[in-house]
């Protein structure tokens, strides 16, 4: 059966009041439209998602995030079933046949159930028109195995693209950088959710006490001295020690910029770019609460974010400033004794736990970031005393952003030194550390998100940039 799409529209889609009371179907349909349509990031309605049992609000997540995971896998089975495209402006129905689609074939969610709630939303909607057309297509869709889409497709990039869901532009560059084996390590990792991942607030308690309180809930971090994994991670505020500040939500290769810095009692520390905190935390910890914190960001929402975590983990004396980082103005005339630039990146190394990403960036994107971070590093420079230390991070896995920058700054700045990682670091995964002693996780690796991660010096100074034990 082939199902006819309906004629253009040029109406605004939204799901009508006459359908008040919120469910995970509706509310993960309305994240699909709101990424889709506006290029947002993956959020649902909290109020309306703090209405449902927390059975229902997982469900909601589970069909939200995997529907963008394999979006061109989708768009294309339901395109077998239309005699022409879907009207470019049908945004809800697109995201009510995607979601629904995605229910069948990857949680086995009985196909009469999926449908019957599928075309019960676009009742309630202003597309409550499309209802038969929603019916037809998706009773069309069900029957069709993902396999044998895949496997029509001849050009290679295409047929990574479609069976991998990720933008053909990403999947290109990546064949042309790391090759075909690589590439596909990279999309299969993206494909699966990364683990919930905890950093020990060493303030207040030790890893081996919130280990015995989480039970078989948790496992230490293979690569991450202060990191716990939480298996089958129930809602993070009912954690055992939650309340009161014994973790902070932070991913194993998040935790290592602010561990290279090494701050130590008495030092000035700058952190860039810094909420929502975790890292300003961490250094807070690492010093002991001894070393002077200076965190600087740009938007005072994310610093009130900021505000909120470290009062949550118990952390009080940081100096929260906002600003541009990128401003040479911004904090004249002071110096510190080290910076940690976790700078505004591409974030391919984040796809797999925000998969919206991979469709919201554009082919442009690494090498505009690589512009953005370039202006921060200059305006940053003066501001580290001679001898000083300054880690440089990014959560992206293009060379634009990663090692062509550092080798680019230290071309300009000749005076500055690249301080190599040194290669039996506790910890640290040897496969991480790159030939010029800069790291690079690898989600499909080192089970982490993936980071590029440099440590350099101003000047002369003997200070090296190992860790302590």
């Amino acid at each position: 059966m082939t199902a006819t799409s309906p004629p253009p529209s040029s109406a605004t889609l939204s799901p009508s009041t006459r359908h008040p009371q919120p469910s995970a179907r509706r509310l993960a349909a309305q994240a699909i439209q709101r990424v889709c349509r506006d290029g947002l990031a993956l959020r649902l309605d909290e109020p309306q998602l703090t209405q449902l049992p927390p059975r229902d609000r997982h469900f909601a997540l589970e069909i939200a995030a995997g529907t963008l995971r394999h979006l061109n896998l989708l768009d294309a089975i339901l395109n077998h079933c239309l005699n022409r495209p879907l009207a470019a402006n049908k945004h809800l129905t697109r995201a009510v046949l995607r979601t629904a689609l995605y229910q069948i074939h990857f949680l086995r969610v009985p196909p009469h159930a999926a449908i019957d709630e599928a075309v019960n939303l676009i009742k309630a909607s202003t597309d409550h028109a499309l209802a038969g057309f929603v019916n037809a297509v998706l009773r069309a869709a069900t029957k069709i195995d993902p396999t044998a889409v895949s496997a029509t497709l001849t050009d290679p990039v295409t047929r990574l693209a479609v069976t991998c869901s990720h933008p053909a532009w990403l999947v290109s560059r990546w064949l042309a950088e790391v090759g075909e084996r690589n590439t596909m390590a990279r999309l299969t990792a993206n494909q699966q959710p990364g683990p919930l991942t905890l950093r020990v607030n060493t303030l207040v308690t030790t890893r081996e006490k919130l280990l015995a309180a989480l039970g078989e809930l948790g496992k230490a971090h293979p690569y991450a001295p202060d990191g716990v994994i939480v298996n089958d991670a129930p809602a993070i505020e009912t954690l055992p020690g939650y309340s009161e500040g014994w973790f902070a939500v932070q991913d194993g290769a998040a935790q290592w910029p602010a561990r290279l810095l090494d701050p130590r009692p008495d030092e000035r520390v700058l952190d860039l770019c810094a909420a929502p905190g975790g890292k300003t935390a961490q250094l807070v910890a690492l010093a002991h609460g001894q070393a002077r914190i200076c965190a600087l960001d740009l938007r005072a929402g994310r610093l009130q974010t900021l505000r909120e975590n470290l009062t949550r983990l118990g952390i009080d004396g940081v100096e929260i400033v906002t600003g541009d980082a990128a401003e040479p103005t911004v904090l004249e005339g002071r110096s510190f004794h080290k910076i940690l630039a976790d700078l505004p990146c591409s974030a391919t190394g984040v796809i797999r736990r925000h998969p919206e990403i991979r469709w919201r960036r554009q082919p442009t994107d690494p090498e505009r970031m690589a512009e953005t971070q370039k202006k921060i590093l200059e305006a940053c420079a003066s501001r580290l005393l001679p001898g000083g230390r300054l880690v440089y991070a990014v959560c992206s896995l293009e060379p634009e952003e990663g090692v062509n920058q550092i080798n680019d700054f230290l071309v300009r700045h000749p005076h500055w030194q690249r301080e190599p990682i040194p290669a039996d670091t506790p910890d640290l995964p040897a496969s991480a550390r790159t030939p010029e002693g800069d790291l690079r996780f690898e989600p499909a690796l080192h089970d982490m998100d993936g980071f590029f991660i440099a440590c350099l010096r101003r000047g002369d100074g003997s200070d090296g940039c190992a860790t302590r034990a």
